[in-house]
């Protein structure tokens, strides 16, 4: 089927969340690097991270926009039957990811996800993520905060991003071994228990009204390294990986 891209579409869906952060950063690091710069640090990371959510389920949104323009039968399964709704929460992510896997396959029936492509988004990942927050004002103001998520991906492999068909694998499907650093919990679970949560606490401004939130208890709780913008902004990173990968493999099957 033929279509024209919208050039603006394809250029904001392959367009890194990388250059959302790295905006962010650079206007901080505009600064004198003063004491003054504490208090901005925490208002840009949650304002960041609020930007960065917003521009990926709109991205999600442009995908499946993208690939219902070229699939008159995927139009209706998405648009009608069974609708995508903020793609926000994990079923919604993970339903476009597995969208666009459909729609490579049905041009190259032969495409699977192998390890290389598994190991080329881990590397990219790691890399991009490494070089962002390792410099600049945000790195030195939080840097205990920094180091604690170093040590909470240490032991984050090519399994843990995708298993076929399950977009950030469960918990089952991760060894406990693996697992200790970030208290049993894989990507998945992360995302559903702290990134999705946090995203709705920002999203309707819920602590200007909840006080109580942490409570001292989660506070002084190990699990509460996992509270971290960081491992918050980086998993998000991974998702925008993911999808711009395969995208893009999309759109050479065209």
């Amino acid at each position: 089927m033929q279509y024209v891209q919208s050039n603006n579409h394809i250029l904001f869906i392959l367009k890194p969340a990388t250059e959302i952060v790295k905006e962010a950063i650079w206007s901080l690091n505009a600064t004198n690097n003063g004491i003054e710069t504490y208090p901005i640090s925490s208002y840009l990371l949650h304002s960041l991270f609020l930007k960065l959510t917003g521009a990926q389920e709109q991205k999600l949104k442009c995908i499946c926009w993208e690939l219902a323009c070229r699939d008159y039968e995927y139009r209706f399964e998405r648009f009608e039957r069974n609708r995508y709704r903020e793609c926000s929460g994990y079923d919604d992510k993970n339903m476009v990811y597995n969208d666009i896997l459909n729609a490579i396959k049905k041009h190259d029936n032969s495409f699977l996800i192998t390890d290389d492509i598994k190991n080329n988004i881990l590397h990219v990942w790691k890399t991009s993520t490494r070089e962002l927050f390792e410099n600049g004002v945000l790195f030195h103001n939080f840097k205990r905060k920094y180091d604690e998520y170093k040590e909470l991906i240490t032991d984050v492999d090519k399994e843990w991003i995708m298993n076929n068909t399950q977009l950030l694998t469960s918990e089952k499907n991760i060894s406990p071994a693996a697992r200790i650093n970030t208290f049993n919990l894989a990507l998945q679970g992360l995302f559903k228990k702290y990134v999705f949560v946090e995203r709705n606490r920002c999203a309707h401004n819920t602590r200007s009204y909840q006080h109580n939130l942490p409570s001292i208890k989660e506070m002084v709780s190990p699990e509460h390294k996992l509270q971290n913008y960081f491992l918050f902004m980086s998993i998000i990173i991974l998702l925008d990986e993911i999808y711009r990968k395969l995208f893009e493999t999309y759109l050479g099957t065209q």
